[in-house]
């Protein structure tokens, strides 16, 4: 009985590792010097609000809620990694302010974000660009560790813990009025 359910929970586990691996951006946890780097160069505010596209397990989500006081959404397709993070979530008290939802980050409604967080491949960042020019207001600012967006022009540049890119940009101001 014990093999049987050892066979089945091996079974289950190689569906959702191959699943996984259909999807356009692989699950890498984001250090927390890094993480904190990000957000600091967003210039998140308390009371803004922060959408993570691909949030993986909350994350980014539960410290820009908890140590920058935003209000953070978190969008994940996999739907274990939103159990993960909702449980995250209600752990650390941060119900009222912090969220994941099962979700498609090419088709969710960002208008609202002030900060949007992407740590995307570069084909995810470039499916994204012209949903993201289309929908945030002016001043908004979207933050890529790693990959740039495209053909936008970064108001700055940082860097991560192991010294890879932070991409800062500013809808409005590093676009050109004209893009938009």
């Amino acid at each position: 009985m014990l093999w049987a359910v050892g066979i089945v929970l091996g079974g289950l586990t190689v569906v959702w590792i191959a699943w996984n691996l259909t999807l356009d951006a692989l699950w890498q946890p984001t250090d927390r010097v890094t993480m904190r780097r990000l957000l600091v160069l967003s210039e998140i505010k308390p009371g803004e609000r922060l959408i993570d596209l691909g949030c993986g397990d909350g994350r980014f989500v539960v410290t820009a809620a908890k140590e920058f006081g935003a209000r953070a959404t978190g969008i994940e397709i996999d739907p274990f990694r939103v159990l993960f993070a909702k449980a995250w979530i209600w752990l650390t008290g941060l119900t009222q302010r912090a969220d994941v939802q099962r979700g498609n980050m090419y088709t969710v409604d960002v208008s609202q974000a002030d900060v949007i967080v992407l740590f995307l491949s570069a084909t995810s960042n470039f499916r994204l660009q012209k949903r993201l020019k289309a929908q945030l207001r002016d001043g908004a600012r979207v933050v890529s560790y790693y990959h740039p967006m495209w053909g936008w022009q970064p108001d700055m540049v940082g860097e991560a813990r192991d010294g890879y890119p932070i991409y800062v940009y500013r809808m409005g101001a590093a676009l050109g009025k004209t893009t938009r």
